[in-house]
């Protein structure tokens, strides 16, 4: 295992680095001195004493939620490592695939893939259904509900499964280096999987069309022309059909890079602020933040691979959990404990860079339209429509949020419109 002085340095690195992309992130977002405003001021400037109330309620459930599906999640998956289920369904798995190993490994990962479903779903149908109706967010039936569902679980385990017996191939192979190859692997199914989503696996869950707002599209079109990005076609997708929530996204690589607005976008917003939701995923394009980001998670991975790797073989020698050779199948619950705890140890910087390359697409976006009005409207119109924390605990701000709070991005809007002089 790792020494105690190599822990506690990764901890004050990750707190460091943390803290230095945030201040980092953070300089010139603030309006010039003047008057103090309180956030309470702030907030009744924007938004009545009933949103931020739903808001508040809504958000902090979804964090206790989160928080206690990690709890369940860390808890089977160290339950399956410290106890003799794993071995058992070790024998199971060896029994049904008639002792050929590679489907000895299929078996393996459906029994895992089903006992998480088993023990998560009554908080996926719980946060991800009821609470959505309760606060008046979902318009899905349970039965479209559950089939969304389903094809998600269906899909996960296409591509994990294969991977699965991919993973403990090369650890066979090499028990000492398998992480090498299983990376290049990674950094190869992610980069097709962010290739290909767009035209395999997101029409199965939404219906999307050209945008008919021709009006739109041409602005759309001198956005993206201004911003000297080449974008495909803009897609208007079927939200409404499941969600009253409204959002934007830009998705593919390459060939397959397309606009999707949400229905209930366009519906919500004028004009001039779906430009400027527009804006900021072409400010993301211009910062290259799509191939930043697949960078540093191929660097992470290689790291994470290489640790857990260690891990693996350190725990395979102690004979503690129940294996004593790296490939045995009862290692996987181990594994996953090993990732899923890497993965919550290293949030607080994921967020930390994700919260950055946010802000420099706010920045982006205002250049690009001069237009801070339209974005501090379109900031309201998608708090609302969210059901936006609109004044999120910091330590929860630094555990799991992936943009900075809305008043944040409001008050960066309101400095950009004072230096501009509007």
């Amino acid at each position: 295992m790792l020494p105690q002085w190599s822990r506690l340095l990764f901890v004050l690195a990750l707190a460091g680095a943390t803290i230095s992309l945030e201040r980092q992130a953070l300089g010139g977002d603030t309006p010039p001195s003047g008057p103090h405003v309180s956030f309470a001021d702030k907030a009744r400037q924007y938004f009545t004493a009933e949103e931020l109330a739903n808001g508040r309620a809504y958000a902090r459930g979804r964090y206790l939620l989160y928080g206690v599906r990690m709890a369940l999640t860390l808890g089977l998956f160290g339950l399956l490592t410290l106890s003799p289920l794993s071995a058992r369904i070790r024998d199971f798995s060896v029994s049904v695939a008639g002792g050929r190993v590679w489907l000895t490994i299929v078996v393996f990962g459906l029994v895992l893939a089903l006992s998480y479903h088993a023990v998560t779903f009554p908080v996926s149908l719980y946060g991800g259904f009821l609470r959505e109706h309760m606060f008046g967010l979902s318009r899905q039936t349970f039965a479209a509900w559950a089939w969304d569902y389903t094809k998600g679980a269906l899909i996960n385990a296409g591509v994990m499964l294969p991977l699965l017996m991919l993973l403990y191939g090369f650890i066979r192979w090499d028990p000492a280096r398998w992480h090498l190859p299983v990376w290049v692997v990674v950094v190869l199914v992610t980069s097709l999987l962010a290739e290909l989503s767009p035209i395999l696996l997101d029409p199965l869950f939404h219906t999307f069309r050209p945008v008919q707002d021709q009006g739109l599209v041409e602005r759309i079109r001198a956005l993206t022309d201004r911003a000297g990005v080449t974008v495909g076609p803009i897609l208007e997708m079927d939200a409404s059909r499941k969600t009253t929530k409204t959002n934007a996204y830009f998705t593919g690589l390459g060939p397959s890079r397309r606009i999707v607005l949400y229905d209930t976008l366009l519906t919500a917003s004028t004009p001039e602020e779906v430009e400027l939701v527009v804006a900021h995923e072409l400010g993301h394009w211009r910062r290259h933040h799509t191939w930043k980001g697949m960078a540093i998670s191929a660097v992470s991975a290689l790291g994470a691979l290489w640790l857990i790797a260690r891990l693996l073989h350190a725990a395979a020698d102690s004979g503690r959990f129940g294996f004593i050779h790296p490939a045995d199948p009862v290692s996987l619950p181990f594994l996953l404990f090993l990732f899923l705890a890497l993965t919550i140890l290293t949030t607080p910087i994921q967020m930390a860079i994700s919260r950055s390359f946010e802000r420099e697409a706010d920045r982006e976006s205002l250049h690009l339209s001069g237009n801070p009005t339209a974005f501090i409207a379109s900031e309201v119109t998608l708090a609302r429509s969210n059901l936006a924390d609109i004044d999120p605990p910091r330590t929860i701000v630094w555990l799991l949020y992936t943009h900075p709070p809305v008043l944040e991005r409001i008050a960066m809007a309101e400095a950009f419109r004072v230096k501009q002089g509007q």
